[in-house]
Parts: C-alpha cells; structure tokens; sequence
C-alpha cells in the first residue's frame, strides 16, 4: 500500500551548522603555527589552572555493540573484551565525545578529518524532478526525432581508456561507435566483448533491463591520439562507491572490464599499451577530459565537491576542540582542477590533549544478549541531495551539488529507538555476502564506569566539556558502537567532577584516615558551564542565531522520551525502495529535527 504522504523518514537527522567558528582565546593574533604554540604554553602555565577528572556512570538504554573484528570463519563477532569482561573502550568514548564536543563548541569542520571532500557522481536522466533531469541530460543528452519516436542520443564520445608502459596516468585514445541492435535471446550481464587482436572493436553491454534493446559497438580507434585524464578526474572516477555495473579501473570490485599487459598490446597493435578499456567521455571547453564512464550514458561527476557546501566553518585558527584535544600543523589547501584536496604540511603534532579518557569497565560482569545476525539497513548515500543538502525551495526546486551557497545539512546523529529487538535478523541462519557471523551485544541495563581526566584547563575549557556531558538535564543521552540506525548504542552517561588541590597534595602525603593523599574533592559544575557561555558572546549575531538553532536541534536528537511517543518508530523508519513506499524515488524532503513530530504520520 503506497505511503499517502510524502515526507521522508529516516533513523537520523542532522544538527545544521552555524557557519562561523568560535575561536579559542589561545588563537590571539598569532600567524603562524609557532606564535600558536607559544600562545598555548603561556595558556596551559598559566595560574589559576585546574586539572583533575570527571567520572563517568554509563548505563546502557539499549543493547550496545562495540566489536573486535573477526577472523575469516568466526561465527561470532565478540563485544570487545581484551581481559574477558566486555568494556566500553576510552578510544570510543573520546570520538564520540570529541563529535558533540564540536557541534557544542561551535569548532570548525574540516576536510580529512570531519568529513572526505570529494566530487559526487550521478545520473538522473530519468530522475522525476524536471531540474534533476535537466541538469544531466544538458551535459549528456539530446533528443532526436526517428520516425514516429522521439530518443536520446549520447553528447559523449566513444574512445579507449589506455595506459601507458612505464606511465602511471591514463589517456583516451578516440574511436567510433556504432549502435547494435539485440536478435532474439536473453541480453548479456554488464560486460565487455572483444573483438580478434588488431580488430580494434568491442561490443559493450550495460547489462539487462526491460524492453533495452540496443548495446554499442566501438571502432576504428586511433591509437596514435592520446588526450592525458587529468589525475583529479581519475580520482573522482575512482571515489565513486555508488556505481554499478561495469569498472574500468579497481581490479578488485567485480565486473572489471579491462585487458593488462600482452593482452592489450595485443589487442591495440602498440607494445607501449599495457591497459585498455572501451569508455565514452567528454571534453571541455579547453578539450580536456571532464569526465569518462562506460555507457553512453554514464556516471557524471558535479563541477563542486562536498567541502564547496561546508559554509564558513573551514578554519585553521585555534577553536576549542584543538586546544581540549590536540592540534597539528597547519594545513595546506590546494584545488586540482574541479576537486579541492587537502594536505598536511608533514603532519607534525603542535600539542598533544589534555585530556585521558579511561576504559569504562563493568560493575559486574554484563549479561549480553543471544547472538544473531543483524539486519541490513540500505542507508542512502549523500547522492540522495533531498536528505542530505538544506532543501529551501521544496521537492520541484531541489538543491543539488553544484547549487551555490547551499550548506549541507550539518552533523549526522541518529535517533534514540524504544528498546527492543528489532536488530536481529530473525530470518537469516547463515552467513551471507552482506553479513558473515553474528554480533553479540552486551544487554540494555548494564552499568559502566569510566573516567576523564585533564590537565590544566581553563574555566572555559572544563566548561564546555562539561556542558557536553550535561546536555540533557544533567546527563548525556547518546549513542555509540555499531547499529546505530538499527536501534543499537544508546546510552546514559551521568558525570561528577572532581578537581584536583595540588599545593594540598604537596602539603600532606596522606589523608585524614591514614590513605594517600589525592587532593581531589568533588565539585560543583555549573559555574563553569556558565563560564563557557559566557565566551559564546564573542559569536556575531547572525552566527549566534544559527548556533543557537543547531543547540536546539542537537538536545531534540538526543531525547530518550521520543522513543514513548506514538508510532516513534514509524516517524524514524528507514525508506524502502518498493513495497508501496515511492518516497525515495520521488525524493521526498527529510524535514530538519525539530520538525520531525507526531504530525508526520497521518
């Protein structure tokens, strides 16, 4: 039964950035990374510093996976358990602090390490929003009359994809190409049929589908023209992880297409050709090669990339998260052709953290559920431009990869699900290509017990830290390990905070009852919480609006008490393709977090 609405659901939703960074007082007017490194040893000697730990109570709201990782015919992944007990790992717990410690202390966002810049590949040729379609079948497409029929004809050229002996880059040699029409019988898969050596021709099917009709056939190459593929254009091909069909390049996946060494100089008659492959592709306006596939109508790359839709939060000044968790050199920028990379000048560590998070270890041994396979979510891919750009204009108007000015959604977290089973894949009882053992997660309503410790921050810094950890009235709801959008990993952490006297600890070797002196007393957190907000001013005004807009919807993705409300798991369900739900397809709007309520579900 098709869905009578048209807003899409999914077990996530994004906290939206703020486009502005707020710096840390560290930052000043240094220039460099050495003035930044002299400001961050005046910062941390300063006096008035406070070090000691915060310790950490997690119980487990759900069942909570965090694997080891198996061998080749394990049955079983194992919670991880170094010593035989299941832990919580200090290194799990510090990413996922450090990702809301970000989005709380409005910190930049930064290629290579929040997220892979890249361009994005598509193909929307029978996509059903006009400005989806148009925008590929300008680059791809033209329409001819043929009697009565009216067809698409490619804008692509036929050629061969080649490789030079002892050239690691890749050029085009150009060829022609025929359409070939299918006699009776059943179509071949996505392949390649070669013609005999020397033949220079080579049938390429697209694989099956209903009513096709037609496969290409290239011709005549020559083989003395060769156009370089600029470097960046490969890589985009290579990052491409949601194309099917047939590959020109990665041995490694399957329907590789390609004849290596005495078989392709064979095939084209030159002994310095050492790979060959047949491609369509299309140049530019200053005859470069802006992009290649297989088909006529292939893949295409957007002109911009993810990092082009990372508004204003690209920065290397000092923001809280490099002060709190360490900071490396400078990085360099450089944008090689249509694709922004980004290096690190010989990534040299400027500061270490200062904080030290501890494995969180069992009250008791943990009771853990029975192992089974899990279930397989399909997650959609940022391809899917309604779910993962801000949509301003709704479903006609979609903002898509090379609209400019349009920010991505923000920082993806996933939604807290209703204890239960719904991880387990009841169905399956053996491995498969998708999933080869079982998980065994440790059970909800298990306690933990982990701890922070950190060395000479200033209020500001404890504060902010503090505020990550009391985001929900005290506590942190959140969710970590795998299965996430399967309803696994959510937690409760309750902190207490305890600093450390150290003139005390100097003054006395033990304690009023005979025990070592810790100098550690239990505090108060809330002054310093304040002490952070009180930085936050520094944020202009329209950054401060954005900011805080994303702190509303961070602590709306981290309510438990959703998981009470009526139908809640209708309202985060994943998309389906089929079974009646054409929202995908139709490429229904995620609403923002604060909108996703009861009102979704009619």
């Amino acid at each position: 039964m098709a869905k009578d609405y048209d807003t899409a659901t999914a077990p996530y939703n994004f906290v939206s950035l703020p486009q502005g960074v707020l710096t840390s007082p560290i930052e000043g007017d240094a220039m460099s990374d050495a003035e930044r490194v002299e400001n961050y040893r005046a910062h941390v000697l300063a006096k008035g510093r406070l070090s000691g730990r915060i310790d950490l109570e997690i119980k487990t709201l759900t069942p909570v996976f965090i694997g080891t990782g198996v061998d080749a015919g394990n049955a079983v992944e194992n919670f991880f358990a170094p010593t035989g007990i299941p832990i919580l790992p200090g290194s799990s717990l510090r990413g996922m602090i450090k990702n809301l410690f970000k989005i709380v202390t409005c910190s930049a966002m930064r290629a290579g390490e929040d997220y892979h810049d890249q361009v994005l590949y598509f193909r929307t040729m029978a996509d059903k929003k006009d400005n989806m379609r148009k925008l590929y079948t300008t680059e791809m497409a033209t329409t001819v009359r043929k009697g009565t029929n009216t067809i698409s004809e490619t804008k692509a050229e036929a050629g061969y994809l080649v490789q030079q002996t002892g050239d690691d880059g890749y050029y085009i040699c150009p060829a022609e190409f025929d359409i070939m029409t299918y006699g009776g019988g059943r179509q071949p898969e996505n392949e390649v049929r070669w013609g005999e050596p020397g033949s220079g021709r080579a049938d390429c099917h697209t694989g099956r589908m209903s009513k096709k009709g037609t496969y290409t056939r290239h011709r005549d190459p020559d083989w003395t023209q060769r156009i370089p593929v600029p470097d960046n254009v490969v890589r985009a091909y290579r990052e491409d992880s949601s194309r099917k069909g047939v590959e020109l390049l990665d041995e490694e996946k399957g329907n590789f297409c390609a004849k290596k060494g005495n078989a392709a100089a064979s095939f084209t008659g030159w002994d310095d050709i050492h790979f060959v492959a047949p491609c369509f592709y299309k140049t530019d306006a200053q005859g470069e090669i802006a992009h290649f596939g297989f088909g006529r109508f292939y893949r295409i790359a957007y002109h911009m990339s993810i990092g082009d839709h990372v508004l204003r939060m690209e920065s290397d000044r000092i923001d809280y998260t490099d002060a709190l968790f360490g900071r490396r050199e400078e990085r360099e920028h450089a944008r090689v052709g249509r694709e922004q990379t980004n290096r690190r000048s010989g990534c040299k560590e400027l500061w270490a953290s200062r904080l030290a998070f501890a494995d969180a270890v069992p009250k008791e041994t943990p009771r853990t559920e029975a192992p089974h396979f899990p279930q397989i979510l399909s997650a959609p891919k940022p391809t899917a431009v309604q779910l993962y750009l801000e949509q301003k204009n709704g479903a006609d108007r979609l903002a898509h990869w090379d609209s400019a000015g349009v920010p991505i959604r923000g920082y993806k977290l996933y939604w807290h699900q209703k204890n239960g089973t719904a991880w387990m894949n009841r169905e399956q009882d053996q491995p498969n290509t998708q999933t080869k053992c079982k998980i065994q997660p440790v059970a909800a309503g298990n306690t933990f017990y982990g701890s922070i410790r950190f060395e000479r921050l200033s209020e500001d810094e404890l504060g902010a830290l503090l505020k990550v950890l009391c985001l929900c009235d005290g506590h942190l709801l959140c969710k970590i390990g795998k299965g996430k959008p399967l309803g696994l990993g959510s937690i409760e952490i309750t902190p207490r905070l305890f600093l450390t006297d150290t003139e005390d600890s100097y003054r006395s070797a033990f304690d009023g009852e005979g025990g070592w002196n810790t100098a550690e007393r239990e505090t108060e957190m809330n002054a310093y919480i304040q002490a952070f907000g009180r930085e936050l001013d520094r944020l202009g005004k329209d950054v401060r609006a954005r900011y805080d807009k994303a702190q509303k919807e961070l602590v709306h993705l981290l309510r438990w008490d959703h998981t009470k409300k009526p139908k809640w798991e209708e309202k985060i369900a994943q998309m389906t393709i089929g079974q009646g739900d054409r929202r995908f397809q139709g490429r229904a709007i995620l609403p923002t977090a604060l909108d996703v309520k009861e009102t979704l579900i009619k």
